[in-house]
């Protein structure tokens, strides 16, 4: 399904946008990979939260 813009210099810097790795796409797809994201993350926000209290 082709899409078209208004904007021709939209479509070019899409067109100059870097592409993912090979594994950014392979991290991407793991879910013990994204469990352990989520987990960090929250764990983050926990401590900031538990900062400020």
């Amino acid at each position: 399904m082709a899409t078209t813009t208004l904007d021709p210099a939209a479509d070019a810097r899409i067109a100059a946008a870097p592409l993912p790795t090979p594994a950014t796409l392979k991290h991407r797809k793991n879910l013990l990979y994204q469990l352990i994201r989520f987990a960090a993350i929250n764990l983050k926000m926990v401590k900031v939260i538990s900062s400020s209290h």
